[in-house]
């Protein structure tokens, strides 16, 4: 586990105010506008950004047959502002619904959604259940050898503890003889294991982790003092403090800073045109609109990877 750089711990510093400045936005419509991005013919809705969305019909012969039908898409919908349901618990929402369905138009695709526990995420794409996750997730040398990631954008971890508890909460390493919740299958998982090696290795009891099958579950288990901290990604972290009414904080570091992707089935075939669609959002100017709408602009790349991890472009 690393914790950032001055640099990247400042900008993901202004992601999580930001974030917490949005938590009031249920559209998440962008300044100057709600307009749909796509026109007639586009197979996935978009609102809240001025650019229109049109098949690159290049990009769009690369993406192999039996995935031009449509892709369905794994996520766990309860990571605001990345990914979430809305009110009426069924419409997808966030950072990477968003762009999924704008890789969907560059690809001339339908996206579907599908809501899912986290640890599910990775062997549905192995297994055939999913053709394509988006879903907050990090790309790391050990899940690339499994599934082919697409560098999409930058995040990291961050702690969340009751306010009354931060003063003696104060970051990863307080946590030694407390208890600490985390999304099943996530790296905060391992994190904590590695965390709680070092407690036991210092003489101190070890952490008690506790795994929850989502975010929701893990924010429940913190209001309901069943755990004394939940780790998520910063945004994640940021977006439930900032809808707590000051019952919840963020303390200490930002830990692995770093990029985050989407991620399909090992040798498919989808990750080149993927990564071929989100660098044309990126130079045309939507990528960034996509951003800027949920208050994530500080989490911008320049340039999207295929297995960023594995081809050292990992950051």
């Amino acid at each position: 586990m690393r914790t950032s750089t001055p640099e990247r711990f400042a900008a993901l510093l202004l992601v999580a105010g930001s974030v917490a400045a949005l938590t009031g936005c249920s559209t998440g419509a962008a300044a100057g506008g709600d307009a749909t991005a796509g026109g007639a013919g586009t197979p996935n809705a978009l609102s809240g950004i001025r650019t229109t969305i049109t098949k690159d019909s290049d990009i769009a012969a690369k993406v192999p047959t039996e995935y031009r039908d449509g892709l369905t898409v794994g996520t766990d919908a309860t990571m605001a502002p990345k990914e979430f349901l809305d009110a009426d618990g069924k419409t997808f929402k966030g950072l990477d619904i968003d762009l999924t369905y704008a890789i969907g138009n560059v690809l001339g695709v339908k996206m579907t959604f599908v809501n899912a526990g986290f640890d599910t995420l990775l062997p549905g794409v192995q297994n055939g259940r999913y053709d394509f996750v988006a879903s907050s997730a990090a790309p790391t040398l050990e899940r690339e050898k499994v599934v082919d990631f697409v560098s999409v954008d930058r995040s990291g971890e961050s702690l969340l503890v009751r306010k009354a508890d931060e003063s003696s909460l104060q970051d990863i390493t307080s946590l030694c003889g407390k208890k600490a919740g985390a999304i099943k299958g996530s790296l905060q998982v391992e994190d904590l294991a590695d965390q709680s090696a070092k407690c036991t290795d210092d003489g101190k009891q070890p952490i008690d982790t506790s795994l929850f099958p989502d975010a929701s579950a893990v924010n429940l288990a913190l209001n309901s003092s069943r755990v004394d901290a939940a780790f998520f990604d910063t945004p994640t972290s940021a977006y439930q403090a900032a809808r707590s009414s000051g019952k919840l904080v963020v303390v200490g570091p930002i830990y692995r800073a770093g990029l985050e992707g989407v991620f399909m089935k090992k040798g498919s075939g989808l990750a080149e045109p993927v990564a071929a669609a989100v660098n044309e959002l990126i130079e045309d100017g939507t990528y960034q609109q996509l951003l800027d709408k949920w208050g994530l602009e500080k989490s911008a790349i320049d340039e999207a990877f295929v297995n960023p991890a594995t081809n050292g472009k990992a950051e």
